[in-house]
C-alpha cells in the first residue's frame, strides 16, 4: 500500500512539475506551434532568412547538422543568410511530421521531421535529397511562441 501511495504522489508531482495534463495547452497554442513549422518552411523556400529570424528568440541556441553551435538570433540569421547564397540557394524544404510535447503551458518541445532537396556542397556539387529531425524548445512570451533552442540532425538510417 505504501508503494502505491508513493507512486500516486510521484505521478501527481510529475504532472504538476512537467505540465503533462490536458490543461497545459489549448487549440490556439497548438495552431500557433504548428504555424511555426509552416512559416519555417515558407521562409526557407523563399530564402528569406530575416523572416526566419522572426521565429527565433533573441538568445536562441542553434546547433546545426554539422554540429556548429550558433549563439543568438543575430549569429543564427547571419550564418543562414550566407549558406542560402550558395549551399541552400536552390533548396526546397518540406516538413514531413510534427510532434509537440508540452513541458509547461509556456514551454514545449517539438520534433520536426524534415526533407530537403536541391542543396549543394560548398563547391557546387549537388547533394542527394535527405531527411532529418529538428528538436526545438519553444517558449511563449506575451502570447507569442518563439524558438529558444534548436538541435538538427540528418537521418542516416532506416528502421
Amino acid at each position: 500500500m505504501r508503494q502505491l501511495q508513493l507512486v500516486f504522489v510521484f505521478s501527481v508531482i510529475s504532472s504538476i512539475a512537467f505540465g503533462q495534463t490536458a490543461k497545459s495547452y489549448n487549440a490556439k497554442d497548438m495552431q500557433s506551434l504548428k504555424d511555426l513549422t509552416v512559416k519555417w518552411g515558407k521562409y526557407w523556400n523563399t530564402h528569406n532568412m530575416d523572416s526566419m529570424g522572426t521565429l527565433l528568440a533573441d538568445d536562441v541556441d542553434f546547433v546545426n547538422v554539422a554540429g556548429r553551435w550558433l549563439k543568438g538570433k543575430k549569429e543564427t540569421v547571419a550564418y543562414h543568410k550566407e549558406r542560402h547564397k550558395v549551399v541552400f540557394k536552390e533548396s526546397t524544404w518540406t516538413t514531413d511530421s510534427v510532434s509537440i510535447k508540452y513541458v509547461k503551458p509556456d514551454l514545449a518541445i517539438m520534433h520536426i521531421v524534415w526533407g530537403i532537396t536541391g542543396d549543394v556542397d560548398p563547391d557546387g556539387t549537388a547533394r542527394k535529397p535527405r531527411h532529418g529531425i529538428f528538436s526545438w524548445v519553444v517558449i511563449k512570451n506575451n502570447d507569442r511562441w518563439s524558438i529558444l533552442s534548436v538541435h538538427n540532425v540528418n537521418i542516416t538510417f532506416t528502421r
